[in-house]
């Protein structure tokens, strides 16, 4: 379902693709999942976030906190503060965003396909660190993969219970 990017588009080392069916609008997925400040409900490496507009469209930015662990359950906990640009805005089909971490960057993606009744929802991260982060990178990698498992779930769990509320 991952469309072609268009641009300018550099790899990064950790790339993470997962896709769900979730039975729900694509309208009210779109709704919910372009608002930051509600990820923490479904995404366990939210803490909060925060913006200016209430719907964010192409150019808008965000700052959202995150934490991670990536020797789970074994502490530390690696906090972030990410600033967002929103790099693409196509209500109800694609989402995309790029953001700056003190020693890195990462890009997001959501694509919606609504077909009878049901939304086919795609999440893509892409994340690259520089310094003594980047030694962390299988770690990351590993505790990224097994989170956006548990976020898709979490987030189909939440529309589904909601009916769709944003």
């Amino acid at each position: 379902m991952r469309q072609p990017t268009t641009g300018k588009y550099t790899p990064m080392p950790i790339a993470i693709h997962n896709e769900i069916e979730i039975a729900a609008t694509a309208k009210d997925l779109y709704n919910y999942v372009t608002k930051p400040w509600r990820w923490h409900e479904w995404h366990p490496n939210s803490r909060s976030a925060t913006a200016a507009h209430r719907h964010l469209a192409t150019g808008d930015e965000f700052f959202e906190q995150v934490e991670i662990q990536p020797l789970a359950p074994f502490l530390p906990a690696m906090k972030r503060s990410i600033a967002y640009t929103v790099t693409e805005s196509v209500p109800f089909h694609t989402w995309k965003a790029e953001g700056r971490i003190k020693d890195g960057r990462i890009r997001i993606r959501y694509d919606f396909e609504e077909k009878g009744g049901v939304t086919f929802f795609s999440r893509s991260v892409d994340l690259d660190v520089t310094g003594m982060t980047r030694m962390l990178l299988p770690l990351l990698k590993l505790r990224m993969e097994t989170l956006s498992m548990i976020a898709l779930t979490k987030l189909k769990e939440k529309m589904q219970e909601n009916h769709g509320e944003s």
